[in-house]
């Protein structure tokens, strides 16, 4: 239940979220605890970050990070023990009837009423937030034309894929055109193909809405994400685009070298006698390490130029990141920087 305050708005909806055009959320030292015969669970510890507006925000961490926790207080689910946060300059709280005007919520569960149709469903929802039927059911057909299930209104969802259904509890949660789209780990249990389409959906949705998710797929938050953050042990360990979290952990003075044909061990034996750390990765791949960038030419003279199909600085995946940073404290990590360097020994 909202408190008080709720009936006394400090702005309209339009004045909250002209007040701060560059951020969708605003979390500020965000805490939950949780009281267990064993004692006392810091499910949350002070979390501390920001959305911006009309990007996909990505939440990876292992079972038991926070993550589910984080997504009930965001979306006025769960009272925090402590710490605030904005959703579209409304105080979480303080103004929940005005953020749930402006979210929309995708379970891991979808929750449909089994004995209704698809669109006896989403006119529900939809009529739920206080549509006008002509409003609704003009926006409700232009979301089944976009996803290409119109023509399958009339039918129950029980004759659905996985896929299927995935996208309707999508379209359930824009019906109202919210401002921001929380999804709870949109593509578990979706077989590759159903997965791709729930991929393409949420990439064509950052062109009119925030969408912040959580995942467990590398791949997912590589492709879909403008921001990642690595949530563990109820603290952030990291957040920053893809390609920066992958900067910061990628090894320093790490190439890759990629073959024209299967010669990879041949060229190991060879090099191994001047570069250090020589792995064979595929059978025309190589990774070494250059203790001196002078080494460069040195090695370049050493290979045929029409074996040579490329050479680069390695760069870690996005599954190396979060692996050199998920099952750490946020104490450990920092007295290693948290970089590849200082983890070197450990991370390999």
């Amino acid at each position: 239940m909202d408190s008080p305050q709720d009936a006394k708005p400090v702005a309209s909806i339009s004045e909250a979220s002209d007040s701060a055009v560059a951020v969708a959320i605003r979390v500020e030292n965000l805490a939950k605890c949780f009281h267990s015969p064993q004692g006392v669970v810091h499910a949350l510890k002070g979390v501390t970050f920001e959305v911006p507006r009309d990007k996909v925000f990505a939440i990876l961490g292992p079972n038991g990070a926070g993550k589910t926790t984080l997504l009930r207080i965001l979306t006025s689910i769960m009272r925090p023990s402590s710490g605030t946060a904005f959703i579209e300059g409304f105080e979480l709280g303080r103004q929940n009837t005005q953020i749930r005007q402006l979210i929309g919520i995708v379970a891991q569960d979808n929750h449909f009423d089994r004995y209704l149709s698809v669109w006896q469903n989403l006119t529900l929802h939809a009529r739920l937030h206080g549509m006008e039927k002509p409003v609704y059911e003009k926006r409700i057909q232009a979301l089944l034309e976009q996803v290409g299930l119109y023509e399958r209104r009339n039918d129950y969802l029980d004759h659905f894929s996985g896929g299927m259904q995935r996208r309707v509890a999508l379209i359930r949660a824009l019906i109202h055109r919210p401002r921001l789209l929380f999804l709870d780990e949109p593509s578990t249990g979706l077989d590759p193909a159903a997965r791709l389409e729930i991929w393409e959906t949420i990439q064509a949705l950052k062109q009119e809405t925030t969408v912040i998710l959580t995942t467990h797929y590398m791949e997912e938050a590589d492709r879909l994400s403008d921001q990642v953050m690595i949530l563990n042990y109820g603290e952030v360990m990291m957040i920053g685009t893809p390609q920066e979290l992958k900067a910061r952990i990628s090894p320093p003075n790490m190439y890759e070298l990629t073959l024209t044909e299967p010669l990879a061990e041949q060229y190991q034996r060879q090099l191994a006698s001047f570069i250090s750390q020589v792995t064979v990765l595929d059978q025309d791949a190589l990774r070494f390490h250059l203790d001196r960038r002078e080494d460069l030419s040195a090695l370049m003279a050493q290979i045929e130029p029409v074996h040579l199909k490329s050479l680069g600085l390695a760069q870690a995946d996005m599954e190396t990141v979060y692996l050199t940073v998920a099952g750490k404290s946020m104490a450990t990590f920092k007295a290693g920087s948290g970089d590849w360097k200082d983890n070197e020994g450990s991370a390999g």
